[in-house]
């Protein structure tokens, strides 16, 4: 079993001293022995040393530097020490809760800056001024623009007839799945057309005026396109009794 380390320290502190005695004595040609005296002066000078002085660690050697390079307690002249002591600690409190706020609205402010992948983000314009928007759009080369607003104009004029339901934070995707579902025939183009709109409202694809016409198509289609009438089941047949 290892002994304690508290107990080897002064272990070898009293060798390490026993011999420098030892090596006096031989120098002086006296004899080796030491006085208790000798003994307890060389030990007490061994245990000064560094190596055996304890070691506070990393919060032991802040405390000590503020201990060494602040005087609280000159603070206010004439006031106790210990509020001197109480208005350092609440200035630094302070300045803590101070960075601690900034850090929260920075942290905000990215976060309010990252775009919702909402299709309509609050748009509640019917299919009609979609369309019109879309159109004055293209009118001026706008082409990102005009993408944007036919996609959502057909989008809207789905949930017009009752083919899909618009809620919060529905995304193109969703949206294009959704009316997949209602037209069957036009879902590939469908979820391609969803894409394009979140490429071009979200990244940074430039449309060209053959996306846009594109997208005019699909939008003509979907206005023409009739859902398929539910499959009904047969009605039972009644069989008549005969006698």
């Amino acid at each position: 079993m290892t002994p304690p380390l508290a107990t080897v320290l002064p272990a070898r502190a009293l060798a390490r001293a026993g011999a420098v005695v030892h090596a006096r004595a031989l120098a002086a040609d006296v004899p080796a022995t030491p006085s208790a005296d000798e003994a307890r002066e060389a030990a007490s000078h061994e245990l000064a040393k560094p190596a055996y002085q304890p070691r506070d660690g990393l919060a032991g050697a802040v405390l000590a530097w503020l201990r060494d390079h602040l005087d609280p307690g000159g603070l206010v002249p004439g006031a106790p020490s210990w509020l001197s002591v109480l208005i350092v600690g609440l200035a630094v409190c302070g300045l803590l809760a101070l960075v601690l706020l900034m850090l929260t609205r920075l942290s905000g402010a990215r976060t309010s800056r990252i775009p919702s992948h909402s299709l309509f983000d609050g748009d509640d314009r019917d299919a009609d001024a979609l369309r019109a928007a879309a159109e004055d759009a293209a009118a001026r080369s706008d082409w990102s623009t005009a993408v944007v607003e036919r996609y959502r104009a057909i989008i809207r004029s789905l949930d017009e007839r009752g083919l899909i339901e618009d809620h919060p934070g529905l995304t193109a995707h969703e949206a294009a799945v959704a009316a997949s579902a209602a037209l069957g025939s036009l879902g590939a183009e469908l979820v391609a057309a969803a894409r394009v709109f979140d490429c071009v409202r979200y990244g940074d694809l430039l449309p060209t005026a053959q996306q846009d016409a594109s997208m005019r198509e699909l939008a003509d289609r979907v206005t023409a396109t009739t859902p398929p009438e539910p499959e009904r089941s047969p009605a039972p047949e009644r069989w008549a009794v005969h006698r």
